[in-house]
């Protein structure tokens, strides 16, 4: 039944199946794409018409042979111009009573119908929930855990940010202190350079 609701929703909707896209890949003739549509509008109206012929393709498939529902409601479709409902309906089986058809198959075999729609919708609406779970749950969650990412990185940055301000704080500190140290000792230096100077040119002058 899984597989049956994932057949179904792929018509509508991209499914992840790995084994499908590399069918995909080898059999579908490579499509140019649309151009894009824009009018909603238009949009509506092709996803009436999407699940239209789905049903469409669905009903043929389970179609069995013989006279039918099935049959029944196409003829119905194709005397569309007969505007009374009940001309419409009694000339269509009319039509394929001739075929073999009586009322109590063709009831029947609308009721058959209505258990494949049944079915069907079944396994679509379970296949719709996982996909939900997968394409809108998860991705909700993938996308929590990146912006906590983000809020962690942030925290991380502006710690780093705090940092290389103490940093530069501490460099100029540094630099101030190295600058006010070797001035110091230049003018130290320089004292001491000229006292010795000074005493040798005295010693010289005082003691023969």
């Amino acid at each position: 039944m899984a597989s049956l609701g994932k057949k179904i929703l792929s018509a509508f909707i991209e499914v992840e199946d790995k084994t499908k896209k590399e069918e995909d890949a080898v059999t579908q003739p490579v499509q140019a794409s649309s151009p894009p549509r824009n009018t909603e509008a238009r949009t509506a109206a092709d996803t009436d018409n999407k699940f239209s012929d789905y049903f469409n393709r669905l009903f043929a498939d389970a179609n069995l042979p013989g006279p039918d529902y099935y049959e029944f409601a196409k003829m119905i479709e194709a005397m569309h111009v007969i505007k009374d409902e009940s001309a419409r309906f009694s000339a269509a089986f009319a039509g394929l009573q001739a075929q073999g058809l009586d009322k109590q198959k063709l009831l029947s075999s609308a009721q058959e119908y209505v258990k494949i729609l049944d079915a069907d919708a079944a396994a679509f609406h379970s296949t719709v929930d996982q996909a939900l779970l997968d394409k809108v749950q998860n991705k909700k969650k993938e996308m929590d855990q990146v912006q906590e990412h983000i809020q962690k990185l942030s925290q991380e940055i502006l710690s780093l940010q705090q940092q290389i301000g103490a940093l530069t704080q501490e460099i100029a500190e540094n630099e101030a202190k190295i600058e006010n140290n070797s001035s110091g000792y230049d003018a130290a230096m320089t004292n001491s350079r000229n006292k010795l100077l000074q005493d040798i040119e005295k010693i010289k002058q005082h003691i023969l």
